[in-house]
């Protein structure tokens, strides 16, 4: 779960370095071995893109003027 914009930046830092993996392994994996590694990474961009979205909708509380 994310709770602070420094975690959701992080996230999405995450999410670009998987996929840069991917398109690395694109390049020296053959499509069979391709499909069978890249299986758990691509769960895990989706399950972070999604608590990105989650966070990027939630309410958002502000301090209040004092």
């Amino acid at each position: 779960m994310i709770r602070t914009d420094e975690e959701m930046l992080l996230a999405q830092q995450c999410v670009a370095n998987l996929r840069r993996v991917l398109l690395e392994a694109r390049k020296v994996h053959s499509p069979e071995d391709y499909l069978r590694m890249s299986a758990p990474v691509l769960l895990e961009i989706q399950q972070r893109e999604q608590q990105i979205l989650e966070y990027l909708t939630s309410d958002v509380q502000q301090p209040m003027a004092t």
